[in-house]
């Protein structure tokens, strides 16, 4: 097989390993041409309107490959049936567990059956883990920048969601990770303004990012995305896939956003969910254990932000920045440097 397609992160160490391209079929569907087309596609195989459309855009990608690999324990609980209709046509599929108790030994596992569909050893995969981890560093230090607002929520995005394949090229995927940390030095120190948190899924509103730096918020953490780095320097390669938070408990996610909260002065948190979703459920949790304003925006369909949506950013946003201009003003110049460092 040349080109696989995944249906979110797995271990990348077995496609370098066996020369398999990997190629997020996610990132394939929203930057189409025409993202509803495919939806709509889907939709006329006889996917239903009311399932999510991620889902839909991924089948309808997925029928141009050699093979898929979805993870059907720790993301969507509809790609066991994405791969079943995929099998159906005849394309080769692959199902990855996350095991949900954190099981080194089972992971292993899976991983050594991931190799044996891609056509390599666990231990070649082994010897690929120092280039994927150098890379990784990149990303990392992507995420450092904007935490300190030296970069673009829309170029962190790119970099940071696409560490899932490299953009199926590793090189190229360090080029462009090098030229945004090289020209972060050149950009103006960002304005004081509340800073943001961004949980959940990679958005499907197409232009949430700009909508919120343009309406007054300094994006400083993507929980999701970051994630998807595996950012856990004290792990080895193993180690990292089971540290990494979105496939397991909720209880790992709250806290890593705590963290984050606290680690970047973030003033509120955005919430995107996606239409018909069980991780909506999930919403719950995270108001009532994170302690400060969250806005839950939902999309369904790709395209930019509907006016509706976005008068309620906006009057979140101004609410934030009243409180934050008000604390702000009242401390000394010294408290404020100390208190909201950029």
């Amino acid at each position: 097989m040349n080109k696989v397609g995944i249906t979110t992160t797995v271990p990348l160490e077995p496609f370098l390993a066996s020369g398999t391209t990997p190629v997020d079929l996610n990132n394939i569907f929203i930057s189409s041409p025409d993202p509803a087309g495919l939806v709509e596609e889907a939709q006329v195989h006889g996917y239903p309107r009311n399932i999510c459309t991620w889902i839909k855009g991924i089948f309808s990608v997925a029928c141009d490959f050699d093979g898929v690999v979805g993870v059907v324990r720790g993301d969507c609980s509809n790609t066991e049936s994405l791969l079943e209709t995929l099998d159906l046509k005849g394309i080769p599929t692959h199902p990855f567990s996350y095991p949900p108790d954190r099981n080194r030994d089972r992971l292993v596992e899976e991983i050594g059956s991931l190799c044996d569909f891609l056509g390599c050893s666990i231990e070649d995969a082994k010897d690929q883990a120092g280039r994927v981890r150098h890379l990784r560093q990149m990303a990392w230090k992507v995420d450092e920048l904007l935490s300190l607002g030296r970069v673009s929520a829309s170029d962190a995005h790119l970099l940071m969601v696409s560490c899932s394949d490299l953009m199926s090229d590793p090189s190229l995927w360090e080029r462009r990770a090098r030229d945004v940390i090289e020209s972060s030095s050149r950009l103006d120190a960002p304005l004081e303004c509340p800073k943001i948190g961004y949980i959940g899924v990679p958005p499907i509103i197409t232009d949430i990012f700009d909508r919120i730096e343009g309406s007054g918020g300094n994006i400083a953490f993507m929980e999701t995305q970051r994630q998807f780095t595996m950012p856990f320097p004290n792990e080895d390669w193993i180690g990292s896939y089971l540290s990494y938070t979105y496939p397991f408990s909720i209880t790992g996610r709250v806290k890593d956003i705590k963290d984050a909260i606290e680690e970047r002065r973030l003033s509120g948190i955005v919430h995107y969910v996606q239409s018909f979703c069980h991780r909506q459920i999930d919403d719950i949790i995270f108001r009532s254990e994170l302690r400060v304003p969250v806005l839950t925006l939902e999309g369904n369909i790709p395209g930019p932000m509907d006016e509706r949506t976005a008068i309620r950013l906006e009057a979140f946003l101004d609410v934030l920045e009243m409180s934050f201009s008000s604390v702000y003003h009242n401390d000394d110049k010294n408290e404020k440097k100390e208190k909201y460092p950029r």
